[in-house]
């Protein structure tokens, strides 16, 4: 039966910060895709986005009631935050599809959309080790999301050396641009997620 996790349960509110982030890049993807209008998703993202907030709203809450915690209590705050941007990223870009008039998702959408699904797959996976002090099997997924972040830079590059190769509209080139830019944003907080994970194996391991 599903219980209400405590607000100082620590380790069980970043998994499933991380468990929601993880949903909201799925859906993200099935977006991009193109089987329907990416507005479509644009509500059920805006939901998950507000269940992330509620999630690092209950860590605060918890940090400010007890002294003694599983981690220092900056680290705990900066993997909170950093997994409430990566699902502030993803929303916001789908917002953008709404305000920006833009019908359609292109390849590198897609391509970026499965490169934060792969990157929030692997920051589960550390969260469920982080909550085992399995330490040394942190950094394995640590590199993968580096990695997953040099592919969104590959990403960014490649597509807007497109926009200004092969050019259209340009108002249509300057708001596909912002995408790319956001996205790219996106695969920057799951690095910024690695490296916190990464210092904290330095001091604990």
């Amino acid at each position: 039966m599903f219980q209400k996790k405590s607000d100082t349960d620590f380790y069980g509110l970043l998994q499933e910060a991380a468990e929601n982030t993880l949903v909201a890049a799925n859906l993200f993807r099935e977006a991009m895709s193109g089987a329907k209008p990416p507005v479509t998703y644009i509500d059920q993202l805006k939901d998950l986005e507000h269940k992330g907030d509620n999630i690092t709203h209950m860590i605060y809450r918890g940090l400010n009631k007890v002294f003694i915690t599983p981690l220092d209590r900056e680290d705990i705050m900066d993997l909170a935050n950093r997994m409430d941007d990566v699902i502030d990223y993803i929303e916001e870009t789908s917002a953008r599809f709404d305000y920006l008039i833009i019908e359609k998702s292109d390849d590198y959408m897609l391509k970026f959309a499965e490169v934060i699904v792969g990157a929030c797959e692997h920051i589960l996976d550390a969260f469920k080790l982080l909550a085992k002090k399995k330490y040394n099997q942190i950094s394995e997924h640590t590199v993968i999301i580096n990695s997953y972040e040099n592919e969104g830079d590959r990403l960014l590059r490649e597509g807007i050396r497109k926009i200004f190769t092969s050019p259209t509209d340009p108002y249509s080139d300057f708001k596909i641009k912002e995408l790319y830019e956001r996205l790219e944003k996106a695969t920057d907080a799951c690095e910024g997620v690695a490296n916190i994970l990464d210092s904290i194996i330095l001091r604990y391991a």
